[in-house]
């Protein structure tokens, strides 16, 4: 099954992951986040694996909790290798560690420390939107973010 989205994020920051994947999902695109995605019995590092490879843009809640999970460090290097677009989204005003900074020094970062994170969402769907290349789903996005703001 193909996914437009992947989301990485540490456990801590469940509560970011979910809203900015419920606002994905309002605008229309596929998302998987562990847990809700994993299929009981199923192996977690390989439904990881899987999920990395079926999805078109890999989003990751970049925080101090998810810059020293290495968990979520052998995510983003999956997603590297397969030259995904990479989406950090930061949550927290922090430098990447050196093994984060490895992967994510390339990719522009879109910064969503200020609070409230829910005046971001919107902005953060557009992003993905134009990483999907998809010039409907732009404008499907403004009109989310509208919403969503």
């Amino acid at each position: 099954m193909s996914r437009d989205v992947f989301i990485s994020y540490s456990s801590v920051d469940k509560n970011a992951a979910l809203a900015v994947c419920e606002a994905l999902e309002r605008a229309g695109l596929k998302t998987w986040i562990a847990p809700r995605d994993i299929a009981a019995g199923r192996l977690w590092g390989e439904s990881i694996i899987e999920a990395i490879g079926e999805s078109r843009v890999f989003l990751i809640i970049f925080s101090s909790h998810s810059d020293q999970s290495h968990q979520v460090i052998r995510e983003v290097e999956r997603a590297a290798s397969r030259r995904l677009p990479i989406l950090p989204v930061r949550i927290e005003e922090i430098a990447p560690s050196k093994a984060m900074e490895y992967y994510l020094s390339v990719p522009q970062w879109f910064d969503a420390f200020v609070p409230p994170l829910e005046s971001h969402l919107g902005k953060v769907v557009e992003n993905v939107l134009k990483l999907l290349g998809d010039p409907a789903a732009a404008d499907a996005g403004r009109r989310s973010r509208a919403v969503v703001s």
